[in-house]
This record gives C-alpha cells, sequence and structure tokens, in this order.
C-alpha cells in the first residue's frame, strides 16, 4: 500500500524562503539609509550655496557681510528667504561666522558635531 503524500511545503523550505526574504529587505533598507544620507548631504549643499549667494547679494548691497549669525538669520527674515531659520536637514542651526568686514564661513555640521570631516562647506 503506497502513502499519499500531503501537498505542502517542509520546514527547511519555508525557513530558506524566509531567510532569502529576510537578506533581500536588509540590503534593500541599507541601500534606502544610504541614499537618504547621499540626499540630505546634497540638500545642505544647495542650502549653503543658497545662503552663500544671499551673504554676497547682502556685501554687494551693505559694502560687508553680516556681523554674526544673529544679524544674518534677522535678514533673510526680514527678506521673508525661505531658510530664515538656517536649519539644515539634520535639524541643527547652519554656522555662520563673519571672518573679516569682507569674508565669511559658512557650514553645517551634517549631523556631527565633532567629527569636523564630516562637515559640509566653507570651514574656518
Amino acid at each position: 500500500m503506497k502513502k499519499k503524500r500531503k501537498a505542502g511545503f517542509t520546514l527547511v523550505e519555508v525557513l530558506t524562503v524566509v531567510v532569502i526574504i529576510a537578506l533581500l529587505a536588509a540590503l534593500i533598507l541599507g541601500l534606502a539609509g544610504n541614499a537618504q544620507k547621499t540626499a540630505a548631504r546634497k540638500k545642505a549643499e544647495a542650502e549653503i550655496n543658497q545662503l552663500s549667494s544671499f551673504v554676497t547679494d547682502y556685501r554687494a548691497q551693505y559694502g560687508q557681510v553680516p556681523a554674526d549669525k544673529a544679524a544674518l538669520k534677522k535678514n533673510l527674515s526680514d527678506a521673508k528667504h525661505s531658510l530664515s531659520n538656517m536649519a539644515d536637514p539634520w535639524g541643527m542651526e547652519y554656522e555662520y561666522e563673519r571672518s573679516s568686514p569682507q569674508t565669511f564661513y559658512l557650514y553645517s555640521k551634517a549631523g556631527n558635531a565633532t567629527n569636523r570631516n564630516s562637515w559640509i562647506g566653507n570651514l574656518p
């Protein structure tokens, strides 16, 4: 007498499929995380360029750059600039320092206040 084999999957087959799906999910999530970091850096670079253009225009109009970050924020706010809050993609403020009446530093700490190698912009 022959035994009828029941239809279905064995435990090994099911576990193999689960492991493959988990590996694919980890790979996709890892790539998505890297894409988000790259996008945040590119956004910060673009915003620094916008803010630098604003400061350069200010210097052309008034003969000097704003005295400090508070003055820059006030001028951005008065001009109703979209970056008047000076927030970078990581939720921190862009840093601004006047190095002379004609020059300035403008940068983002890129979410890492201690690692200067990851900072973006015109650094002191």
